[in-house]
């Protein structure tokens, strides 16, 4: 009997291994020589045998009880994305995907948002609105969804196990059934046999999920993911557990001293976090992420999570920007209809909770005289609810002109009573339409228009808007000047490689470049150390609130030192 166990097993005896007849012999003849030694031999060498199924090179996802077959992706600041069609299948069946305008959306009927108190969450549950969920597209042009949406929203949590390549979702608070491990070690299985390839080693006293019964198997999860077969001989029955919520990570900075906030312009993608650098005294971001997008006040949704715990892990604040699309017939459309108005305000306040924001930047623009007073019935509708939501409001202005569209539908004194702070948008005195050339922003402009704005909203509410910007002014005879929009290095850039030295322009408060070529005469008004620290002086001068610039990534890093200093001086630091 033991020459034919070691045959069967393919054991050197005392001749060696018969390798050769072995290979000869049919797997019925092998099954049988096993069937027929297994009564002596014991089940003790079938633990080890056969091996580990491997680890899968792409990532696996588990929710719940199930393995999803298509693998989740990550993006480029680690977040993780579901496909469409795993999260209409496993965790939210109301979500649709329009393709021809890239947009997915999920409806809150049946769904209980929390907000940070009773009343808010009646208000924001009273009435279903369709939630807008940023998609990304996989090479063969498929949806996928941040999975931290649907974490929010669901109440669900995730974690990332590296060892087995698994991402886990469970739902928060359900009561999970559980099995532990008696006195010996036992594998997970594959399947519910011994012959099936191992998943993994459960030491005694180590728990798993249960998740049903197949003949003397138990199916389970373990701990790092892995969905297998286990005796029921090996598990004594465990107390069920709740799913715990996650980590909320940290809370919110406060905002002390003036504010200091710099618009991060989303136009379709976040940027990476990792690749920001520092930005010295700043205290708020504002990045662009939510627009009105149609006649029924949806709202667009380009948030993310975790540019938010980046901002949260720097010391940052965020205040979401909100748009109207600067589009006039949209604008009144929404803002004459009192339940679009609502509705707005509803996935406003709901975004705010899921992505867990400090504030909200209304920027509604180009807009109808006749939506002057429709404005501010929308922010007083707002206010209310967003200090109620623990938010602060914000409001985007431009200074006077004769513009209906871009200057005369602002209420500012109206809108100052009803938000916290007005930004004041003092830039654009040349637009890139303007007839003559000029600067972005001259410093006697400036001044003046904070002294005019002045005369309806308090200075403790109005904030300055900055540019990290500039323009090139081509002329030619008899034209209207060609302008191209410059960042603050490609200035840099046109001087080195012209040979160019600026010049102090006393009127503007700016330095000056000009320079001639192929009979075109150009010209740059420079936003640099020295206007800049110009513009945070008016914002000491009045005793504003502080300043806003638009936008990050044109500035070069030295300007973000010029704010912080200007504004320590005004804060009572050192100058």
């Amino acid at each position: 009997m033991a020459s034919e166990i070691r045959t069967a097993l393919n054991i050197p005896g005392p001749l060696g291994p018969r390798r050769r007849r072995w290979r000869r012999r049919s797997p019925v003849l092998a099954a049988a020589v096993l069937a027929a030694v297994l009564p002596f031999a014991g089940l003790g060498f079938l633990q080890f045998w056969p091996g580990y199924a491997p680890v899968p090179p792409v990532t696996r996802l588990v929710i719940g009880d199930h393995l999803c077959s298509d693998a989740p992706l990550f993006d480029g600041a680690g977040r993780l994305l579901i496909s469409l069609e795993t999260v209409e299948a496993h965790l939210d069946p109301s979500v649709t995907w329009d393709p021809e305008v890239r947009r997915a959306t999920v409806s809150t009927a049946g769904k209980t948002i929390r907000m940070a108190t009773d009343s808010l969450t009646e208000f924001v549950n009273r009435v279903p609105v369709d939630l807008n969920v940023p998609v990304t597209l996989d090479p063969q042009g498929r949806p996928y969804v941040p999975g931290d949406f649907f974490l929010e929203l669901l109440g669900l949590v995730q974690r990332h196990v590296v060892e087995s390549n698994t991402v886990i979702i469970d739902r928060v608070g359900e009561l999970v059934p559980t099995g532990v491990v008696g006195s010996s070690p036992v594998y997970v299985r594959e399947a519910p046999s011994l012959f099936s390839l191992r998943l993994s080693r459960l030491e005694p006293g180590d728990k798993v999920r249960l998740s049903g019964e197949e003949g003397g198997w138990y199916r389970v999860r373990d701990a790092s993911g892995w969905i297998g077969y286990v005796p029921k001989k090996s598990l004594t029955p465990g107390e069920p557990f709740a799913v715990a919520p996650a980590d909320p990570g940290p809370p919110s900075p406060p905002l002390t001293g003036p504010v200091f906030l710099v618009w991060e312009h989303v136009h379709s993608r976040n940027p990476d976090p990792g690749l920001i650098g520092p930005m010295p005294g700043l205290n708020v971001v504002s990045p662009t992420w939510f627009h009105v997008v149609d006649n029924e006040g949806t709202v667009q949704n380009l948030a993310d999570t975790a540019y938010v715990a980046w901002a949260r892990q720097r010391g940052y604040q965020v205040w979401g920007l909100v748009t109207n699309g600067f589009n006039r017939d949209r604008t009144r459309a929404v803002l004459t209809d009192p339940a679009k108005r609502e509705k707005i305000v509803r996935q406003l306040l709901i975004y705010s909770s899921l992505y867990r924001l400090d504030g909200l930047n209304m920027d509604f623009e180009n807009m109808y005289l006749a939506q002057k007073a429709d404005y501010v019935r929308l922010m007083r509708e707002l206010s209310p609810l967003a200090r109620e939501q623990g938010l602060v409001l914000s409001v985007d202005v431009t200074f006077y002109s004769s513009s209906e569209a871009w200057s005369l539908c602002y209420d500012r004194r109206a809108l100052a009573e009803a938000v916290d702070y007005v930004m004041a948008m003092g830039y654009d005195q040349h637009t890139a339409g303007s007839p003559v050339s000029g600067p972005v922003g001259a410093i006697p402009w400036v001044e003046a228009g904070i002294q005019r704005i002045l005369s309806e909203v308090p200075a403790s509410k109005l904030v300055l808007g900055v540019p990290f910007y500039t323009r090139l002014w081509a002329e030619q005879s008899g034209q209207r000047p060609t302008v191209k929009t410059l960042w603050m290095q490609d200035v840099l850039d046109i001087i080195a490689e012209k040979g160019l030295t600026p010049t102090w322009d006393a009127a503007t408060g700016h330095n000056y470049i000009s320079y001639v070529e192929d009979g075109v005469r150009y010209r740059v008004w420079i936003e640099d150390e020295a206007s800049m620290a110009l513009r945070v002086e008016l914002v000491r001068k009045y005793s504003l609130a502080g300043v806003a610039a638009w936008r990050r990534g044109f500035e070069l890093p030295y300007i973000w030192e010029v704010i912080e200093r200007g504004l320590s001086a005004m804060a009572g630091g050192e100058p």
